[in-house]
């Protein structure tokens, strides 16, 4: 059972959600209220130091970066410093794992780690029939996604589909 209080919006704030609802993003206030609220949790937005500028979730430091920004930066990484380049980013990513104690060994698991990785603006991440992952809106190259999924999965995969709007991978058993 969830608990009742009493909270007052400032007026540009409630402004903003009511144009939200009004859009048809959230039916209602406690709808907008219950999201914001689960991501403060997942992104552990309480310990960000707003003031200064430094946001970081448990080892990795957010910020936002246009995403043809990220693509072409991504260029820059010579072939044979893309396995460190991933590994970086895998690094950052199974501390989150352990933190929602999910481990890729446990397949009831593995859609909550494509959420997880959704949840960080990696893409869209869904599994299909088990062995299946496409995602959509692939933030990086269909490549580093493959080797970033196979380094957190611990599996190996084999490109289905490979386009700029999504990437289709089999898990191979």
């Amino acid at each position: 059972m969830g608990k009742l209080t009493t909270v007052e919006l400032d007026d540009d704030i409630m402004e903003y959600i009511n144009l939200s609802i009004k859009k048809g993003k959230f039916r209602h206030l406690k709808e907008f209220v219950n999201y914001c609220l689960k991501l403060a949790t997942i992104y552990t937005i309480d310990e960000w130091d707003v003031d200064k500028g430094m946001f970081y979730i448990h080892p990795c430091r957010v910020t936002l970066i246009p995403s043809d920004a990220l693509s072409s930066l991504m260029k820059y990484i010579p072939e044979k410093s893309r396995s460190e380049a991933i590994e970086a980013m895998s690094s950052c990513l199974k501390p989150r794992l352990r933190f929602f104690r999910l481990s890729p060994r446990n397949p009831e698991h593995i859609p909550k780690i494509l959420e997880l990785l959704t949840l960080h603006g990696l893409g869209r991440f869904t599994l299909h029939d088990n062995e299946t992952i496409e995602v959509s809106y692939p933030v990086l190259p269909g490549e580093i996604v493959k080797e970033l999924l196979e380094s957190l999965l611990e599996v190996k995969m084999e490109v289905l589909e490979a386009t700029k709007a999504a990437c289709i991978f089999k898990i191979l058993k």
